[in-house]
């Protein structure tokens, strides 16, 4: 078997068998463009392997493509933003949903909180001409032209205070800070797993594998993932590969083909065991080839002016070896290699600074071969 064969199937083996079994980048991900990054600790279900989340930190993405948190088997909100260096995650409250002024459970989530965080907070529905001397949050989608709901805080007042003109709802636990809007997020934070050292350096934060411990890595961006990356340079790869073995098979042939001709007879024209290549149709036709001016090697009244070296072949001229000289430029070489060059090339190849591209090929190819 040749060494190129030998050489591919070992790449193969080696190299391109692996991607079969490569696992896809915890890359961020999203449910639309217009939706927060998802990068650990959370990830999405269906989209991001198991390893790319912390357990309990699974999101998913519903019909309309928006992020939704599932907090209970009954209760799931829409996430509206997460903060990955502050730990928090914001979700929708959604009070103007039928049923849903209810109190927030964290207790069996991996989010925490202390007692002052988790704020108490009472729902009243007032007439229209309710007046009241204390903060309220309103809540227009669920009022009326004859009512309004508004939101208290539970025991910023003196005990059992009613706004005037109000009726007391609901009262609810819900996780906001101080001076949060209970009407536009609800803010959830988490500890565990602990990731702002990572997030301040600007880097990822992933598990340890087979642990619950989590470690620093370089930041992750979206785009295309390692092992598509990966497939994409063994393909580049395989295709140079591939064109520089044809190119070497090629030029070593015709420096074999050179050799056998000057070992069969000194006198014979090595142009007839030069395997003709068909024209491409970019270089010049064959009547303007025999136009320039060939001489013979060592006949003094006619040899040029040349180097002692062909610079295509790497082989030095000999007496009476046929030489051919471009008129333009007045470079000289083997009349049968310079040939086959200008069958595919209109113009001189040192003229063109070719030659240190043949001479490198050149070397690989009798080095390989």
């Amino acid at each position: 078997m040749e060494k190129k064969h030998i050489l591919l199937l070992i790449f193969s083996f080696f190299v391109l068998n692996p991607i079969a079994g490569a696992n896809d980048d915890c890359l961020p991900a999203s449910c639309s463009s217009s939706d927060p990054e998802i990068r650990f600790p959370f990830r999405i279900l269906g989209q991001q392997p198991d390893r790319c989340g912390f357990p309990g930190f699974d999101l998913s993405c519903d019909g309309q493509n928006q992020t939704i948190l599932q907090l209970s088997s009954s209760l799931s909100y829409i996430v509206n933003s997460i903060s990955y260096l502050e730990q928090v995650i914001y979700i929708d409250p959604e009070f103007c949903r039928p049923n849903r002024i209810v109190s927030v459970n964290v207790t069996e989530t991996p989010f925490s909180y202390s007692n002052f965080f988790m704020q108490s907070y009472t729902f009243y529905n007032c007439s229209q001409n309710y007046s009241s001397m204390y903060p309220d949050v309103p809540f227009p989608c669920l009022s009326s032209g004859n009512h309004s709901v508004i939101a208290m805080l539970t025991g910023s007042v003196y005990p059992g205070y009613v706004p005037p003109n109000c009726k007391v709802m609901k009262s609810v636990v819900l996780p906001v800070r101080p001076n949060g809007d209970i009407s536009v997020a609800l803010e959830l934070m988490w500890f565990t797993p602990y990731c702002k050292t990572c997030e301040r350096e600007g880097k990822a934060c992933e598990l340890k594998t087979d642990d619950e411990q989590t470690i620093c890595v370089s930041s992750r961006r979206k785009g295309i993932s390692r092992s598509a990356k990966y497939g994409l340079g063994i393909g580049m790869s395989v295709l140079a590969l591939i064109c520089i073995s044809g190119l070497a098979c090629y030029v070593s042939s015709k420096v074999q083909g050179h050799n056998d001709s000057h070992n069969q007879s000194i006198d014979t024209s090595p142009v007839a065991n030069i395997p003709q290549q068909p024209n491409s149709g970019t270089g010049l036709d064959g009547r303007t080839i025999e136009s320039y001016p060939k001489t013979v090697f060592g006949e003094s009244s006619q040899s040029p002016n040349v180097d002692a070296t062909c610079v295509i072949c790497l082989f030095d001229y000999k007496l009476k070896e046929s030489l051919r000289t471009i008129p333009q430029c007045n470079h000289c070489f083997h009349a049968e290699c310079i040939d086959e060059w200008l069958k595919l090339n209109k113009t001189c190849l040192v003229c063109a600074g070719t030659h240190r591209k043949v001479r490198h090929w050149l070397h690989l190819a009798v080095k390989h071969y």
